[in-house]
């Protein structure tokens, strides 16, 4: 059952990141390309603390879900945990995308995009080290 779960968050997450993709480089859309891009990035962060056995996926604190990924992988002995920091950064300007009252230029867009796409490099290549269930290729 867990593999299905994973494949579920993994296949949303690719979904989102697909539209980034059909948005990338268009200004009329670089809201929508970099939150489409952080989504992409806390479903990706979702399946890896599923498959690693974290069954608390609360949607209202996604800083507390780096921590519990950070405990995950560290009970899992990978040492290479630094996609946390791309993580973290894109969690940090959710707010500033989605909510608040500032301009987000093109280079802004294209930055958090850069972000996600590591992340999510960084998190397939980790669920492959750790052979995790549900991770296909």
């Amino acid at each position: 059952m867990r593999a299905v779960s994973v494949e579920h968050h993994r296949h949303r997450a690719n979904d989102f990141f697909d539209g980034v993709l059909l948005l990338r480089g268009d200004p009329a859309y670089r809201y929508s390309a970099a939150l489409l891009a952080i989504h992409a990035a806390i479903s990706y962060s979702d399946a890896l603390r599923t498959a690693l056995g974290d069954e608390d996926l609360l949607a209202e604190d996604h800083f507390r879900a780096v921590q519990s990924l950070n405990t995950l992988l560290t009970a899992n002995n990978l040492q290479d945990r630094n996609g946390l920091r791309h993580l973290s950064y894109l969690i940090a300007k959710k707010s500033l995308v989605a909510y608040r009252n500032e301009r987000l230029d093109q280079a802004d867009a294209e930055s958090l995009i850069t972000k996600a796409e590591r992340f999510l490099t960084w998190a397939n290549s980790s669920a492959r080290k750790l052979k995790l269930e549900g991770w296909r290729s």
